[in-house]
Parts: C-alpha cells; structure tokens; sequence
C-alpha cells in the first residue's frame, strides 16, 4: 500500500498555474497570427509595426484592439452591399454641365479615382456658425414638397436635435419621403426614444456602422461616417463640417464652436444625392439612385464632389487632394482643421510647398476637444519653425471648420481634418471649387479667423513641462492606429 502512494503530491495550486500557462500560450499564439493579418493589411509602416509589437508583446491588451480598430473589414462590407464600380455606374445617365479638365489639374485627377468630374453651373452660398446654418436648413426642410435626405455624424437629443426631430416628423406625416443616416459611433447618445419617434412618424433612418449594441458594429467602429449632407427635393443641397448640436450657437459661458456650412444648386447636387445613394446603399443595401438626375444651371461657380473613405483605392482621395493642392501652389496655401496631426507624405507636401517659397499657413484652435489631438500638434512645431509654414491658433472658441486654398482659384471646404483619421480611416465629404470668386470669399472668411488667432512657434514646445513632451512624441507616435 505505501508504495503505491506518488512519490510527490502535486500542489493545488499547480493546475491552476499549468492551465493559466496554456491559457497564455494560446493567446501570444492568437497575438502572432494577427500579427501576421496587420503585416498583409494597408496600415502606415509605423502602424503596421505598433500593431505587430504590440498583438505580440500584450496580446491581451492589443487583441480587442486590433478586433475594433485595426482590421480592415469595412473593404469587404462595401463590396458586399454595393455593386462594383457603383458610383461609375450610376453616373453613366448625367453627363450634362460636366467640363472637359486639363490633365494637369486637380479635378482631373480626382475624377479618375471618384467617377465626380467638374461641372459648371452651379451657385455656392457660404454660412458661417450654427445660428445661419440652422436658420437655413429649417427654412429648407419646410420648404421640402417631396424628398429630404439627411447625413450626419453627430446628431444630439438637445435643443438643435429636438428642433430638427420636429421638422422631420411634421414634413414625414405630410407625405414628404424622408430619409436619415446617422453614425452609430459620432450619435451614440442619441437615445432610442429620439430614433423611435422618426420612425413611427414615416422616417426612414439608417445606422452607418450597422444596429445599435450589435457585435458586427463593434468590429467596424474605427470606420466612422463622418459626412454631413442634407438635400431638399433633388435640387438644394447643404454640406460641410456642422453636427446637430447646441455648440455650434454661440451662447453666454459656453465655448462657441466656429465653423462653416455651404448650400449648393445646380447640377453639383447630382453628384451630392449620389453620395447619399452609395452611403444608403452601404447601410442598409436599398438603391436610391434613381433620384439622382440631371440639374439645371443656376450660377458659375465650378464644382466638384470628393468622397473619400478606408475602401479608396489606389489611396485616399482626400489626401490626394492636399497633395495636388500643395503641389501646384505658387504663391499660398491655406488650411483650417481642428486636428493637425498628418501623414508623413502630407505633411512632405506641406514643408516642400513652404520650401519653395509658397505662403503655407494652416489655422487650428487654440484649446481642442481632443487632448491627444492637442499633444501631437505641439510636437510638429520645433521642425515646422525651421520649414517655413506657419501654425496659427484660433482664440476665440474651438475652431472646426474644414477649408483649404490655394493660390486665387483653388479651394475646398467640407468634413475632412489634417489627421490619420480622415486620412485613412473615416468616411469623409469634401467640395472642391475651382473658381475665383468662391476662393476669394473662402479667402475672406480664412483671413477673418486669422486676425483673431496667434502664432504659434518653437517656445511654445520648449515652455512645456518635460512630462507634456513626453506624452506629445508618443501621441504623435501613436496617430498612426488611433
């Protein structure tokens, strides 16, 4: 009998610390084989390297990570809901007003890669801040006899929301077709009841990053739709960088959000309810194409739409457009973003263009709403005092305009910031104007933002404390996979 009893008694503890160990094997063994994804993905160098440390070193940690912001299922969503070539496609029935562009122009570029050509024709009015552009877009939507479309990033259950809700629900039960898309990530405190009441009055309402809590979500939230866009009837349309929010309204002890807001006619709202379409289509698979047509001429502004996204192929139109506008600037180049935190060959474009002479100014707020945001930027300005371009911060308020110019005869103005996020990863909406008269009063407002901002140069970064530089390199070092 004794010598049937084991030689040693294994300790209660030792299945514990063996199943524990497995446990561990198996996840650094799941963290290498999404290593092994984020090699093959479309990542930045730097991002590509972050992700492969990181799933190998704390896999536990960088997996749900990875899960949620790194890997690039939005390709394959898109190509499930919308058919190849869509936008191509579609525009196959409105060829009228479209200009025939010189190759070396940026209109010409980017229609090979977005199927938008030029088109003249069009009238542009600029609003300026939430008062004229809700203003605007109430008087719009009551005016509304058959169709509204709707598209934002943010839409809030506040003062702005409830008014809008309102509208909607008034022209829905009037026998007005009324369609919303959301972004499920921007709206996330958007309640239930606010999406039940548009529905229940005749709203369709569309979530872009699929239903609300929904695992399949969870897995697209780095691929926000960060569009904005309303069209009335098929022939007035509004885009820019505006959410449906009471900060953008100046009010008494509360920061006042500057922004700017365009409405549009003429044959560019073609291209605009396009967009919708294809954003529809990717939502919930519904084509609404057909109310796209042809559009009468009605000023002589010349306009061209530019959708970017994470599906761009061969590389993000958004980012070749500041890469076209920074290469054929001569005499100045202009931007305005909340963020300024670019990519490696934005921000080459950016310091070549200065090099060469080109007065390259990009205007940002004083205080962000992003503190990383915030760090990044002040880790540019040692290198970029010695470039030539000049960083100037809005004082005022926050400052979330999106505006580029060029010269006298180029400028843009929509949703995208000068960071990696609208770089590469968000759905973005831009319009481009190749025009005179819309240069000088983008121009005019750029200057008036100007007078009431400050310079910011190299001391601004040597003031800080040794703790903020350090946190503002790895900022900057981790814009690449945030």
């Amino acid at each position: 009998m004794i010598a049937d009893i084991p030689d040693s008694i294994p300790h209660p503890g030792e299945a514990w610390f063996s199943s524990a160990t497995d446990w561990l094997l198996l996840l650094h063994l799941v963290g290498l084989f999404f290593s092994l994804h984020a090699l093959m993905r479309r990542h930045s160098p730097q991002g590509t390297i972050a992700w492969i440390l990181g799933l190998n070193l704390l896999p536990l940690i960088c997996l749900p990570l990875y899960l949620a912001l790194g890997a690039e299922r939005i390709r394959r969503h898109t190509e499930e809901r919308l058919p190849t070539n869509s936008v191509f496609s579609m525009l196959r029935g409105i060829r009228a007003h479209v200009l025939a562009t010189a190759p070396g122009s940026p209109g010409h570029t980017l229609r090979g890669m977005t199927g938008m050509a030029p088109c003249t024709g069009n009238e542009v009015q600029l609003l300026q801040d939430g008062k004229n552009t809700y203003g605007a877009l109430a008087k719009a939507i009551r005016s509304a006899t058959s169709s509204i479309l709707i598209e934002f990033f943010i839409i809030r259950n506040d003062r702005v929301g409830n008014n809008l809700l309102r509208l909607l629900v008034r022209k829905a039960r009037a026998g007005v077709n009324v369609h919303v898309i959301y972004d499920e990530i921007g709206s996330h405190k958007l309640p239930r009841g606010y999406l039940r009441t548009l529905r229940n009055a005749g709203v369709r309402v569309a979530s872009f990053n699929g239903r609300r809590y929904w695992w399949s979500s969870f897995l697209r939230i780095n691929y926000r739709n960060h569009r904005k866009l309303v069209i009335i009837d098929s022939k007035l349309a509004y885009l820019g960088s505006l959410n449906i929010g009471l900060e953008y309204i100046r009010r008494r002890g509360k920061t006042y959000w500057r922004d700017t807001f365009v409405s549009l006619t003429g044959p560019i709202v073609a291209q605009c309810l396009l967009s919708f379409a294809e954003d529809w289509q990717r939502a919930i698979g519904e084509d609404l194409s057909a109310l796209a047509r042809e559009q009468e001429e009605t000023g002589t502004t010349v306009c061209q739409l530019i959708p970017s996204g994470p599906d761009d192929v061969p590389v993000n139109a958004w980012e070749l457009t500041l890469l076209e506008m920074a290469f054929r600037a001569r005499q100045r180049l202009w931007l305005a973003s909340p963020y300024f935190v670019p990519n490696a060959a934005v921000y080459a474009a950016l310091t070549a263009a200065a090099q060469r002479g080109v007065e390259v100014r990009i205007l940002v707020p004083r205080k962000g709403d992003s503190l990383m945001a915030n760090l990044a930027l002040l880790s540019y300005l040692p290198e970029i005092s010695n470039s030539g371009i000049q960083i100037l911060a809005y004082t005022p308020g926050f400052l979330h305009e999106k505006i580029a110019l060029a010269d006298d005869d180029t400028c843009c103005i929509g949703t995208a910031n000068l960071d990696e996020r609208s770089l590469r990863l968000n759905f973005e909406l831009t319009l481009l104007m190749e025009d005179k008269e819309a240069t000088l009063r983008i121009s005019r407002i750029l200057l008036a933002d100007m007078k009431e901002s400050q310079i910011l140069t190299a001391r601004h970064w040597y003031k800080a404390p040794l703790f903020t530089q350090l946190a503002a390199h790895l900022c900057r070092l981790l814009s690449p996979i945030l």
